[in-house]
């Protein structure tokens, strides 16, 4: 899978998450959980650039 596809993949799982916390979680809370959904969007990110650099090299 090419960094493009895994990346536009988790864009839209991403973009589908903060739709849900929009409309479902208690206003009060969105904030937490729109904080909490970036980390999670960066941490796939920088797993998925690890994992592809890693197969390039090899």
């Amino acid at each position: 899978m090419s960094f493009k596809k895994a990346f536009n993949i988790g864009y839209i799982v991403y973009l589908i998450a903060l739709a849900f916390v929009y409309f479902f979680v208690p206003h009060e809370y969105n904030w937490i959980a729109i904080v909490i959904l970036c980390l999670l969007f960066g941490i796939y990110q920088v797993i998925v650039g690890y994992r592809l650099n890693k197969h390039k090299i090899k």
